[in-house]
């Protein structure tokens, strides 16, 4: 005890000590969140008046029932956008593929690159990408944001969001830190509303919106902000026929700030910040257009996210299970895997009452009764466009 007593009686020897533990302390957490034994640091949230566990605890293989392939082909499936949301940082791995969102991210050339080469044969739409970042570019230098047909047209709008149409709409959010991972997500919300506006509000169009990790909860939030006719929105986002997320955290994850040095998005992913807390009980299921049909995919291999991605109320929620050998998918694996063999293991659910129990997922709560097992499950990318090729499936 005297030794102990020694030991602190020095205040730069208690400084030094205190430091070196909080350094161990964050070393910790970022060691089990880029760990495979890392589901207990990098957890997923529950509601905010229950306490979290586990990020890969998921669906139960409760009944097994093989999954029916589409059924109810979109009216507007001709000549449909599908516009894609990337997440932290420009890049699908784990922290992103650059420190800081002002850097530059060739990374942001491969994201979608798969997604958009696989429907391509499938789908008659185009296909549109959206960046947020200060350098969001190519190795060859060239922009990746991309706006599919319109690209080079006469009426072209760009899909950077931080084009002056745009910004101008939003100048009385104050400071927003442009084009880094400061920029709050209030504030990409509002852009990305006013690129919707012009490329399919004004024009009476309908979209597709398909987000990863962070990208889903910027097309979350920015429905909900239109929902709400917040004064500085436009008056028509267009018509979203469908929202698609992958390895979205809807309800937060403990210590998503620490993957960008405690900036502003992270602060907002954290579970139970004010941000999360707005979405649990303004944005469950917002609308555009009346009845847009949402769909959110997460898998037991995703450390990072979890089970966080199932947390919104959505019509049709899959969970790709730990058994699946082929596809269990870390927290970009499934927005890159092409194969057309369904033989993944997935628990899935499909509900038409979206505010029912049907489908509910709870951490230590249960699941709702129309969870079923499927293990000739498809694969991440023949999931992407079945969710966007039918309002019933």
């Amino acid at each position: 005890m005297r030794h102990l007593k020694a030991l602190f009686a020095s205040p730069a020897r208690f400084r030094v000590i205190f430091f070196l533990v909080a350094l161990v302390c964050v070393v910790s957490v970022l060691w089990g969140a880029n760990s495979s034994s890392g589901a207990a640091q990098a957890r997923a949230s529950a509601p905010a008046t229950q306490k979290p566990h586990a990020s890969t605890v998921g669906p139960m293989h409760v009944q097994l029932k093989e999954k029916a392939q589409t059924t109810a082909p979109r009216a507007m499936y001709n000549g449909t956008s599908v516009v894609f949301v990337h997440g932290l940082n420009g890049g699908d791995g784990l922290f992103g593929s650059a420190p800081n969102g002002s850097g530059t991210m060739p990374a942001c050339d491969s994201y979608w690159r798969d997604a958009a080469s696989f429907l391509a044969a499938r789908w008659r739409g185009d296909f549109r990408q959206i960046s947020y970042y200060n350098k969001e570019v190519k190795p060859d230098g060239s922009e990746c944001a991309s706006n599919g047909n319109e690209q080079n047209s006469i009426s072209h709008y760009t899909a950077d969001l931080h084009d002056p149409l745009y910004h101008v709409h939003c100048v009385s959010m104050a400071n927003t830190n442009d084009g880094t991972n400061n920029e709050s997500l209030d504030h990409l919300g509002c852009l990305f509303a006013w690129y919707l506006f012009y490329n399919f509000g004004q024009r009476n169009w309908s979209e597709i919106l398909v987000g990863h990790s962070m990208g889903g909860l910027i097309i979350r939030h920015t429905m909900e902000l239109a929902e709400q006719h917040m004064p500085w929105m436009p008056t028509t986002i267009g018509t979203v026929t469908d929202a698609i997320t992958f390895n979205t955290p809807h309800n937060g994850v403990f210590g998503a700030s620490l993957a960008c040095a405690n900036c502003t998005q992270g602060q907002e992913m954290n579970w139970n910040s004010g941000f999360m807390r707005d979405l649990s009980a303004h944005a469950q299921h917002p609308n555009s257009g009346g009845n847009t049909d949402w769909t959110v995919v997460g898998s037991h291999c995703d450390t990072l996210v979890g089970n966080s991605s199932l947390m919104m109320s959505a019509n049709h929620k899959v969970w790709y299970e730990g058994s699946s050998s082929v596809a269990c998918y870390n927290h970009g694996g499934a927005i890159h895997d092409p194969s057309t063999v369904q033989n993944a293991q997935a628990s899935y659910c499909d509900t038409s009452n979206v505010f029912s129990n049907d489908c509910a997922f709870s951490d230590g709560h249960g699941q709702g009764p129309d969870w079923y097992y499927d293990d000739a499950y498809p694969h991440g990318l023949q999931e992407m466009f079945y969710a966007l090729s039918s309002y019933a499936w």
